[in-house]
């Protein structure tokens, strides 16, 4: 009888162990998609920046857009 429950707690133990697994990978693939979205606003505020730059070069030459 022992046997079994000593059985069931091994298996219940393993069953968690593979969630907690789980559970990392999920969190490894949030704090990815984290910088992912931080790179994404990084490169969007510098090419703003650039088209904003390219503007102003252009007014200095007199040309209009």
């Amino acid at each position: 009888m022992f046997e079994l429950l000593a059985i069931g707690f091994d298996m219940q133990k393993r069953a968690i162990d593979l969630h907690m697994q789980g559970v990392e990978a999920t969190r490894d693939m949030v704090d990815a998609l984290e910088r992912d979205v931080e790179t994404a606003l990084a490169a969007h505020r510098a090419n703003e920046a650039g088209a904003k730059a390219m503007k102003s070069w252009l007014s200095l030459w007199g040309v209009r857009g």
